[in-house]
């Protein structure tokens, strides 16, 4: 048995200590109380790594720092061999981490822990896990437990004026201080960025040169967006220091194979979002992987923030597209913190941005919708201001004669407007134009995002919900009964998946052929009346229509013989027949027996 007296050797790991940490590492997953790492994974983040090493010189505890930005960092792997349990080797080592943390001004520390108390008695104290979106979003959201998590969040507050001291208060503990140990990061050579050309990727383009030392390519899809948004898009990319810019427009993909098969089934997430920045994002990312593999760029980059649900929509995209190029998201990485961090930023590195004013809305504009969140939004009882408005009118200014629009569909496809045929993306504009002139499809919203955490939203879908409308009433004449409502529980799951970010699932291509599958009927055409803010059905029509009537006309007994409803009605109740014939036997009663009313006296 180890001499307890003995020190305990704790220091920084080693490139020769890989294989022994993981060893480590896994014989904890395989008792469930760790995650997964490789070696990869490992080595790319040495420099964040602790080993305890014992007299024999065998790696017996392990712990990581991972570090979310330069004011959180998270406790990860702590693992205590068998043979030393016992004997202070887990308790010596997040001392030392904790020392370490402090080497590197780390102000925050968390985990996500069954052991509480020992972090406890290492001064963590209990927090709530949605405190920190940031690990939620890298770790959790792929949990099968999400939902039955027994994990607990524990916080450490370190206090910044012991920043930077030498480790004299763990004695008998070994680690070497390389001043400042920077923040470990994958070697890259070359990134495709998702580009807006705003002020935040602007900012990121200088910034990725500098952090990780690699070629930045800026790749910006036009989904039909403001004209103004894609002005001197390239030449201020190019200035930024991206080495290529390309500037795809794919709002015909969008519409074809975004919009439209997502229409068909009907999804409308929580009863009213339309997901119109939902559906983009996968796109968007599937681009940047086609655009990573034709330029042999080894990562792509977003500039989507750490608590909202656009990073987890990008990156599984990745994940399922091209899991082996590293994910760059500088929200979870760097300092900047404010509009005018950003606007600092960007003079020191010349970056060319026009400082306008800033609105108090953040927005998110393309073929489908415009939303709007943040400013007097936050408050989910303040009504939107009306300026607030972009795209559509109110429906109280709105025009006071009804506007009368025929939608023709060939398969579950629209395909004219008013008898002019148009491809997909026109004829969503068209629809656009009409639905904003009339104050038509504007949603006020309390969402539930994805973490867990409910967001105040605004969108204007003007197009969308007429489509949606339209489409529905030609389903009503098409579809069977039992296929109809079948499809509209599976609509809720379908909306599940492309708010959550996963529309390149074999869940979702599933959906998608049943899906296809129903549209086979469905042709014809619907008429709608437009009038402030409403869209009234008032004619639709379908040579495939299952109404007949013929068949619904009770006086013809060759379609439908009324005396056949007796034996349906008896098979169809009788159940409920059985079960009251039960409650009635000796001398019972059913329970919705009336009450005897001639017991009760008059006044």
């Amino acid at each position: 048995m180890r001499n307890p007296v003995t020190p305990m050797h704790i220091r920084p790991a080693a490139p020769a200590d890989v294989p022994g940490i993981l060893a480590l590492v896994n014989e904890h997953v395989r008792q469930g109380d760790l995650l997964p790492r490789t070696a990869v994974s490992i080595r790319e983040t040495l420099g964040d790594w602790l080993v305890g090493e014992d007299e024999d010189g065998d790696i017996v505890a392990v712990v990581s720092l991972l570090f979310y930005t330069d004011a959180l960092a998270e406790v990860r792997s702590l693992a205590v061999a068998d043979k030393v349990k016992g004997q202070g080797w887990g308790r010596t080592i997040i001392k030392a981490l904790i020392a370490q943390a402090n080497l590197r001004g780390v102000p925050t520390l968390f985990a996500l822990t069954r052991a509480v108390g020992f972090f406890q008695r290492a001064g963590f104290a209990i927090s709530s896990r949605e405190r920190f979106p940031e690990k939620v979003w890298r770790d959790c959201h792929t949990c099968p437990l999400l939902d039955a998590c027994d994990e607990t969040a524990v916080v450490l507050h370190l206090n910044p004026a012991t920043a930077h001291h030498p480790i004299t208060q763990l004695p008998n503990i070994q680690i070497t201080k390389k001043g400042a140990i920077p923040m470990s990061k994958p070697k890259v050579n070359k990134v495709v960025l998702a580009y807006s050309g705003g002020l935040d990727t602007s900012v990121i383009v200088p910034w990725l040169r500098e952090n990780y030392g690699c070629e930045v390519i800026a790749f910006c899809a036009n989904l039909g967006q403001d004209d103004a948004e894609l002005e001197g898009l390239e030449e201020k990319a190019l200035a930024s220091g991206a080495s290529k810019v390309y500037i795809e427009d794919l709002r015909h993909e969008f519409a074809k194979d975004f919009l439209i098969p997502m229409m068909q089934a009907g999804a409308i997430y929580e009863r009213q979002y339309l997901l119109g920045t939902s559906v983009a994002r996968p796109l968007i990312a599937k681009w940047q992987v086609a655009l990573a593999e034709a330029e042999g760029a080894d990562a792509v980059a977003h500039g989507a923030t750490g608590k909202g649900n656009d990073q987890v929509r990008f990156e599984l995209t990745y994940k399922a597209l091209n899991p082996t190029l590293k994910v760059i998201a500088p929200w979870r990485e760097w300092d900047i913190r404010s509009r005018e961090d950003a606007l600092a930023y960007a003079k020191k590195h010349n970056v060319p941005v026009t400082q306008t004013e800033k609105s108090i809305y953040s927005r998110d504009a393309n073929l489908w919708h415009l939303s709007h969140e943040g400013g007097i939004l936050e408050d989910p009882a303040n009504e939107p201001e009306e300026i607030m408005y972009q795209w559509t009118v109110s429906p109280e200014n709105a025009p006071d004669e009804a506007e009368v629009v025929k939608i023709d569909f060939e398969k579950g496809v629209p395909v004219a407007v008013n008898d002019v045929h148009l491809p997909p993306a026109v004829l969503i504009g068209k629809l656009n134009e009409l639905g904003a002139k009339h104050g038509v499809g504007r949603i006020d919203l309390v969402e539930n995002r994805l973490v867990g955490m409910k967001s105040h939203g605004v969108y204007e879908t003007p197009g969308g919900t007429i489509l949606y409308t339209a489409h529905r009433e030609l389903e009503s004449l098409c579809l069977d009964r039992d296929t109809s409502h079948y499809k509209e529980q599976m609509a809720v799951r379908y909306a599940e998946l492309v708010y959550n970010g996963k529309w390149f699932t074999s869940l979702r291509e599933a959906m998608q052929a049943f899906v296809d599958k129903t549209q086979e009927s469905v042709t014809g055409w619907v008429k709608l009346k437009l009038y402030k803010g409403n869209v009234i059905v008032i004619g639709r029509y379908s040579p495939e229509s299952l109404y007949r009537e013929d068949f619904a006309t009770f006086g013809q007994e060759d379609v439908y013989d009324q005396s056949d409803a007796v034996g349906f009605i008896t098979l169809f109740g009788l159940q409920m027949k059985v079960k009251a014939m039960m409650e009635v036997s000796d001398g019972g009663q059913t329970r919705y027996a009336a009450p005897d009313y001639s017991k009760f006296k008059r006044d």
